[in-house]
């Protein structure tokens, strides 16, 4: 090392201290309140793919949490995580729902898979069992976007059934779950709290007219 000149009187400069090994930052508590619109199944369909988790929990050995019957839904585009309900935003969404008519949709799930955070969804290779829930979706972000707001493009549709720390490789059901949308809904979810709570819902046009 060579030799810093210093002039007389004056100290050298103090060496910087070591970075701490291993230190990483805090993790940011998440946000208490989530946005997001979703599909809710009849209460009959609901009933069967809630006793269907519960099999698949058993069958699996997944000793997993099974979703309520009342909290099953497929997820149609996430609104963002806020400190306290955004009501401008809120007022948004529901404008652009109400000008597009929820029709009756059939989805078929036929395969099963962990997904993100523990989650184990019914999905669907067959791209016929998914096209209508496809066809509202994007008509539902285009009224979204014509209210200022930006949606999502992406989307894999599924629906949770369960909360498991095994993870289930993809496979095919033994039978397909069939099921029909009941009805259109704003769902603010109280983080850590196990709430959803509905801030607008649209029946489907059958339910409407009758």
């Amino acid at each position: 090392m060579s030799a810093q000149l210093l002039l007389p009187g004056i100290d050298p400069p103090p060496r910087p201290l070591p970075r701490p090994r291993g230190t990483k930052a805090p993790r940011k508590a998440p946000l208490p309140h989530s946005l997001f619109f979703a599909l809710l199944p009849d209460t009959q369909d609901a009933a069967t793919i809630a006793a269907f988790g519960e099999r698949m929990n058993s069958l699996h050995a997944l000793k997993g949490s099974v979703v309520d019957a009342d909290r099953l839904h497929v997820t149609l585009f996430d609104l963002g995580d806020y400190e306290q309900v955004p009501v401008d935003k809120v007022a948004q969404a529901s404008s652009a729902a109400a000008a597009v008519p929820v029709p009756a949709l059939d989805v078929v799930f036929e395969k099963s898979m962990s997904y993100a955070k523990g989650a184990l969804v019914l999905c669907a290779d067959d791209e016929e069992n998914v096209s209508a829930l496809r066809a509202f979706r994007q008509r539902l972000g285009e009224a979204l976007a014509d209210v200022g707001l930006k949606p999502s493009r992406a989307f894999t549709p599924h629906m949770t059934i369960a909360y498991a720390r095994r993870k289930l490789e993809r496979h095919a059901l033994e039978a397909p779950v069939r099921w029909a949308a009941h009805s259109l809904v704003l769902i603010d979810s109280h983080v850590g709290e196990g709430v959803h709570e509905v801030l607008g819902r649209w029946p489907v046009a059958s339910l409407q007219a009758a």
